[in-house]
């Protein structure tokens, strides 16, 4: 059949040609996080080796990023006192003052790098007693001139405050001291620190239901 179509009207919609729908995949659900909470101190070695041997092989090696709601708190057994000398808040820390600049230090980072990148900056840094942040960043290909600004424009105690408050609740005796989900168990630490993935996966479970894949 011969169909003519008039200026200014519209074929029959039966016979337009459409093009084939755009569907939209549904949003996969988010996987839950596990809160996990590191209070550590800078120049403490043992903060260095559970960070570097136990922490990062766990997160990288059984692909736990995606589950883990990770905080970082560079505070330790520190603690904050009111100098009357000069009339102002200071903190002092368990390495000393050198620490307690390197804690500051690590706070700054972690306040202006996107979370996976202040963690690789710090696993880095974490390998020597001083200083690293310029070479560890170049090594890494980080932006860290927001991270040291925030450093050299701040006191001390203020950058600490937060980190301090939320560790000197805990009354810890340890450090590193580790938390899941917010319950801070003091006389599990050791297992803890020794039987991280064990202690992650428990945890895991016992909160979503879920075993993950590398837990056996």
């Amino acid at each position: 059949m011969l169909i003519t179509l008039v200026a200014g009207t519209e074929p029959p919609p039966d016979e337009i040609s459409t093009e084939t729908a755009v569907t939209t995949a549904p949003e996969l659900p988010k996987l839950p996080k596990l809160p996990l909470a590191i209070h550590y101190e800078t120049l403490c070695p043992d903060s260095m080796y559970f960070i570097r041997r136990r922490l990062y092989d766990a997160l990288t090696g059984n692909d736990w990023w995606p589950r883990t709601d990770l905080k970082l708190y560079p505070f330790g057994k520190a603690n904050f006192y009111n100098n009357t000398a000069v009339g102002r808040m200071e903190v002092y820390c368990q390495h000393g003052e050198e620490e307690c600049e390197l804690n500051a230090l690590h706070a700054c980072i972690i306040e202006h790098l996107e979370l996976q990148q202040a963690f690789q900056l710090i696993y880095c840094m974490l390998r020597s007693y001083s200083n690293r942040i310029d070479e560890c960043a170049r090594h890494l290909g980080l932006d860290v001139t927001a991270a040291k600004e925030c450093k050299r424009t701040r006191k001390t105690p203020d950058i600490l405050m937060p980190y301090g408050k939320e560790t000197l609740a805990l009354q810890i005796s340890f450090v590193p001291s580790i938390v899941f989900d917010h319950e801070f168990l003091p006389y599990e630490q050791s297992s803890i620190r020794y039987n991280f993935e064990a202690h992650f996966c428990r945890h895991y479970e016992r909160k979503f239901q879920i075993k993950l894949p590398s837990c056996g």
